[in-house]
Order: structure tokens, then sequence, then C-alpha cells
């Protein structure tokens, strides 16, 4: 039978005798692939199995194009042919990638039984693949076949989170499906193509991750893998957060403390953009964030729970969509070359997206590091305590940080049950060192447009509408887990109002006469009252000020050790502050 003739209907059984170019989807019941013989998938289209798959030639799986074997789908373990599929890296010399290989060696005896970089991994610059040239230096070369530096191939395998328990494993070491490694860039002009090539991987997958261990695992598929299915199937013994690295483009060292980069992070809610951990320079930054399909060859970390066990990855975790498709991502991959043509049914899988609310918020320090936490209104899939798959537990431990305070354990990621306005959502908020940090509204889905956010400093009794504005505050080094709160609902007479506060409140202290010197600019503000606190929050003294002169107000301060302090003003238009040095 010509395949090409019968592969649009998917009860076929398939007999590859010719080889075949495909430039639609094809899905078919069984395929048998003669030894020598080709399927050419162009157009970046899907070819789908559904019973049995024997491969003794080769599926080429061209640009963007996949593999999808589902549920009742099995490799017939004696297939002696191969796949082939591309996927780009980084260019930069510095770079890491975290790979994942989509097939395992070459045999005919056996599926997912893994695989060495060398034997898999190859420069795909030119149409044919070719042996990729490996060095024990510490930088590649753009040659032909380009030049890749063994000595950065390592694995994380079921260890816990300290930087030494690295393994090296080079171009020779052996890999099992679903583990991944790290590899940095060939120094080209472009991003690298690379080709894997061997027997692809296919069905239950599985490894063991022992309680509150580290693995580094990937994508073992040579189609996209739906994290909310993975996730879903491994939250009884693994935190139900996957976490990816991005070396930024600006990265030019190979000193680790001289990295830049970071960790993005992906649950059941969403995911965050990648933050350096704390071992390396934190300079750079990334808007890319984790969508929920994981590309062919992304590699990732997972943590273990409590309890750990076994880890798996199964068809039915995978589903045919484009690395360019609105739900996918690609933190270290550029869109593949090849043009899609207008050409019929290419299209992905069917994606029903939901509508949940979400919060994305963020946090600034003096120095510009940026932290954004996600909070995420599920309904019924998850509730006020801690779900696994839900709430990403914050991994690092930055000098400067914000998180979500829960129990004691702070969150970059949070999932609840149904949106009340009036619950508090604590934050943790962390100084390395004194001066002005920021909150603000990284973006809402899902919410009507008329909703508003606040930020509640519980110690001034304010609440800041970030909504469309940002908050600063000085603040001093150290951390505080019960100062600020994010709200949805505020009290309209503690909201901070549009005040000047160098036009219609100002606000001076003059050492010479211990005085505090409050100036109201505006005939339609009253002052009322005036407080003054430490930077524990403490009350230090009051003042009701209602029939003193507006223009004018003197306030004489007694007894206070040097320090920083903060004024807080009650008018009848609502409250302002100020911190001061005495």
């Amino acid at each position: 039978i010509r395949g090409q003739d019968i592969m649009d209907f998917d009860w076929s059984i398939v007999q590859v005798r010719h080889d075949i170019t495909e430039n639609s989807n094809s899905i078919d019941l069984g395929m048998i692939v003669d030894s020598g013989k080709t399927v050419n998938m162009i157009n970046d289209t899907k070819l789908q199995n559904d019973w049995y798959l024997k491969l003794d030639g080769k599926i080429d799986l061209v640009g963007k194009s996949q593999l999808i074997q589902s549920l009742n789908s099995d490799l017939d373990v004696t297939s002696s042919g191969s796949l082939e599929r591309d996927q780009q890296g980084q260019n930069n010399l510095y770079n890491y990638n975290f790979w994942s290989s989509p097939v395992s060696s070459i045999n005919s005896t056996t599926i997912n039984h893994g695989y060495t970089v060398n034997g898999v991994m190859k420069d795909g610059t030119t149409t044919t693949p070719q042996n990729i040239t490996w060095t024990s230096g510490y930088n590649g070369a753009p040659t032909s076949p380009i030049t890749l530096s063994s000595y950065w191939i390592f694995k994380y395998q079921n260890l816990g989170s300290n930087y030494y328990n690295w393994q090296s494993v080079g171009q020779n070491g052996t890999l099992l499906a679903s583990q991944g490694y790290t590899l940095k860039g060939s120094g080209s002009a472009t991003n690298q193509n690379y080709t894997f090539i061997g027997k692809p991987n296919n069905g239950v997958i599985s490894g063991t991750i022992s309680a509150n261990n580290l693995n580094l695992s990937g994508n073992p598929y040579p189609s996209a893998l739906d994290a909310n299915a993975f996730i879903t199937a491994n939250t009884s013994t693994t935190t139900g957060a996957l976490y990816f690295w991005e070396h930024y483009s600006t990265n030019n060292t190979h000193e680790t403390a001289q990295y830049q980069g970071g960790y993005a992070m992906r649950t059941l809610v969403g995911g965050t953009p990648p933050v350096s951990p704390p071992i390396i320079s934190g300079v750079g930054s990334s808007s890319k964030v984790p969508n929920r399909f994981i590309p062919v060859g992304q590699g990732f970390f997972i943590l273990g729970s409590s309890t750990g066990g076994a880890v798996n990855f199964s068809n039915n975790q995978r589903l045919f969509v484009k690395e360019d498709h609105v739900t996918s991502f690609t933190l270290f991959k550029n869109n593949n070359a090849t043009t899609s043509e207008s050409l019929p049914n290419n299209d992905d899988d069917a994606v029903e997206t939901d509508t949940f609310k979400r919060v994305r918020l963020g946090f600034s320090d003096k120095n510009g590091y940026h932290r954004q936490i996600l909070l995420g209104f599920m309904e019924d899939n998850a509730s006020h305590a801690i779900d696994s798959g839900y709430d990403g537990e914050l991994l690092d431990n930055q000098p400067s940080d914000m998180y979500f305070s829960k129990g004691n354990k702070g969150y970059n990621i949070l999932g609840e049950g149904y949106f009340n306005e009036n619950v508090y959502f604590k934050l943790g908020v962390k100084t390395h060192e004194t001066g002005v940090v920021t909150f603000t509204n990284d973006g809402l889905e899902n919410f009507d447009e008329n909703q508003n956010i606040y930020i509640f400093d519980k110690y001034t009794e304010i609440y800041h509408n970030i909504t469309n504005d940002n908050f600063s505050i000085n603040l001093s080094q150290g951390v505080s887990k019960n100062r600020f709160a994010l709200v949805f609902n505020a009290p309209a007479q503690h909201t901070k109002t549009n005040f000047d506060i160098n036009k219609d409140i100002q606000i001076v202290y003059t050492s010479s006469n211990n005085t505090v010197n409050i100036k109201n600019n505006s005939a339609e503000t009253l002052v009322e009252n005036v407080e003054l606190y430490n930077m524990l929050g403490q009350a230090i003294t009051n003042w009701n000020v209602i029939n003193d002169n507006q223009q004018n107000i003197q306030l004489l301060v007694k007894n206070i050790s040097s320090g920083t302090y903060v004024v807080k003003v009650k008018t009848n238009k609502g409250f302002t502050s100020r911190k001061i040095i005495f």
C-alpha cells in the first residue's frame, strides 16, 4: 500500500515501502516503515499513531513537526530504525542549555533504554547531520562540524540542593530516558541547530526521586509534553513545581559567581519568569515565562515531596503543540528556520483555555533586582491550605526578595479557591540593604476591568492602590513577614489619596529644635491627627492637631533615640506618611 494515498484515514494501517513526504497532519492506527525508507513530515505537521508502530526505516520530523504516540500506541521493541528531530540551542559560548533527548540509542531489542550525548545529538547545521567535534577545553568553536566543550556536560540526579552535587557526564556518559543534561554553545553567529537521531522514546518512562531531593529531568518524547498532565500525575511524589534554567543573552563568563541567568517556575496555577539564584551575580533579566506545553528537548528540575517515590512520564501527557503556539514556550530556543506553507491542516491539537483569575505581583529592590510572584484563584481545584501541584515553594534564598508568606514557609506561586475580595494575602519582604523598594502590578488576568489591587502597610494602616501606579517605600535592611499584604478591597478612609506630598502636605524635621513641621497647603484638606512610628511598626507618640494652625503645625519631639521613623498624617481626605531621620 502506498502510504501517502491512505495516511489521511485515522483507521488505516500503513506499510511504507517508498519514501513519503507528508505536508499535512496524519493519523494512523498502525504503521510499518520498511528498512531504508523514510517518512518526511514537513510543514510543521503531526504524525500520530494510535496502536502499533514498527520503525525499521526513518521518520524525519522537519521543523516543528512531531510524532505523537497516543496512550495505546506501542513501538515494537525490535524496531531497528531511527527518528530525526531538530531543535535549537543558544549560540553563546558561556551559556548553558538544559537538554533532554527525545530518543534513545538505536538498537533492535529495547525502548527507552537511554543514550549518550555523543550518540544521539548531532550538528544540524547542514542537510546531513554531522558528528559533533568535542574538546575538553572550556570553549567550543563555530567550526564545521561545530566544536563543543564536553567539560560542561553535567547531570543532577536525586540529590540534595547543593551546588557541588552536579555530576560530570561528558559526551560518552550514560543518561537514561527523561534524564536531563547541561551543555554550552559553540559561539556561532546565530542560535545553533542540533539534530537528535535515535530510537524514539514511547510509553511509560519511570524514575525515582527521594524525599526533598532534586532531579534534572526533561521532556523525553519527540512531541510536546503537557506540564499540567505531568504535574497532576506526580503530585504525591514531587512538590508539583517545575524549574527551568535560562542563561541570559548578556552572559559573557564561565565564572559561576558572575553568571547572568535564573530559574523560571511553573505549577498548575501558571508560570513566573526567571530569577537569579544567590550564588550568581543577579545581573541581567528576562521576561520569558514557562507556559503549559514543554518543547521537544527541554530539560527542567523537579523537587521531591516529603516522601518522594516514582516519577512517571506517559503518552497521555503528550500533545501536538508547536513551539510558537500561545500555550507553549521557548526558554532557550528560537522558532525553527522552516517556514510553514499555506497547505492543508497542520493545526495544533485543540487546547482548552481556562478563565481563572490570576495576579502577577512584582517587587524591585534599589539595585534593580526584580521578583514576580503569582496568585491564582483556581476555584474547585485548590484551597486556602497547601495544595500539591498548585503552591510553588520558594526554592532559592535571595538577599532581597518578596514571597507569599504562608505558615512558616514562603511561596513564589500560590493557588487559592474562589476569589474573595476581602481575603488578605500576607507578603514576606526581605531587603539586603537599606533603600527604596517598589511594589508593582505585573498583570491581572480574567478580572473585571474595574478591579483594583492594593498593598496594605500594616505599620501605617495605609492601602496603596497599585492597579495603575507603583508603590515605593524606603525600607531598612532586614526581613518583614507581617508588615505587607496583597488585598483587593480597601476602606476608603484608609486609602492613600493622590496627595502630592511636596505640594499639599509637607513634612520636615528640624534637628535644631527637635520639631516635626507640617505645612498644609490645601485649603480643602484638614490635618486631624499625627502619629510617629519606629521601623518595627511600634507607635511612639501621637498628636491631635485638628485645632492647630494648619499652615504651620509644629510638633515637639522629646526623649527619642536617633534613627529612622515614619510620620503618619491623618486628614479628612485620607492618610499620607513620610519617613524621616532623627
